[in-house]
């Protein structure tokens, strides 16, 4: 008797063993999909189009609607291949899940980001994974990183184009000669605030200001944001 309850015994673990190995398969099956689905996507360079039935139509997003949002708050869109981090694995689910409505392995990956993602991994702000379902529209896959602050859009109003950016310059030394005491622009005493020193004092203004602004532009700019939402330099 205790030699077939052993017998049993063996028998049930070695059934146990077989689950466990088939799970382990199973997973390790699931890991090389994905390795793929993310090899794909970091590989990709070259546009194309894709067929996908019943997506959600609220996820689709004409070009022009992605390039005033990369204006708007200074982001790129580029082919995926270009892109420097890692895939998350929920965007990779999203992939899979696309691809079975597909039916077919997808193509053209683009991501919308920040332009130092495509340079270096070394932030977590706003990258967006993006597939071409035709018709310059393109299907949102999934977002990841940090939301879009305001604060954003208004730091980088000033290099959305050239129009912006002298507004901006003319603001600032207007400002900057309004401020300015009237002791260091003129030499009478009890001078009132108002005068024709106070012109000077803008021309002033308006001449450091320009200047700096363009050391600024030329060192750290270079592009203004509606030229360089699918610029491939980063200067």
């Amino acid at each position: 008797m205790p030699n077939a309850k052993e017998d049993e015994l063996l028998s049930l673990l070695r059934g146990q063993g077989e689950v466990i190995q088939e799970v382990y398969s199973v997973l390790e099956a699931e890991e090389k999909k994905d390795a793929l689905v993310r090899a794909s996507i970091l590989s990709s360079l070259e546009p194309g189009g894709n067929r996908i039935p019943g997506v959600n139509m609220a996820r689709i997003f004409h070009e022009e609607d992605i390039r005033r949002v990369c204006v708007k708050y200074r982001l790129r869109f580029l082919p995926a291949g270009r892109f420097k981090g890692a895939i998350p694995h929920e965007a990779v689910i999203a992939v899979r899940q696309l691809e079975a409505k597909a039916g077919a392995t997808l193509k053209g990956y683009k991501i919308m980001a920040p332009a130092k993602r495509f340079r270096l991994c070394d932030t977590d702000a706003d990258p967006f994974l993006f597939v071409p379902v035709g018709g310059d529209c393109y299907y949102l896959v999934h977002k990841w990183g940090r939301d879009m602050h305001p604060w954003r859009a208004v730091w980088t109003w000033p290099v959305r184009n050239w129009l912006n950016l002298v507004a901006t310059t003319a603001v600032l030394a207007a400002l900057l000669g309004a401020i300015m005491p009237t002791a260091w622009i003129t030499p009478v005493p009890d001078a009132p605030w108002w005068g024709g020193y106070r012109f000077g004092a803008f021309f002033w203004a308006a001449m450091v200001v320009g200047a700096a602004s363009s050391f600024s532009w030329f060192a750290f700019y270079g592009q203004f944001s509606d030229q360089a939402w699918k610029s491939k330099t980063f200067n």
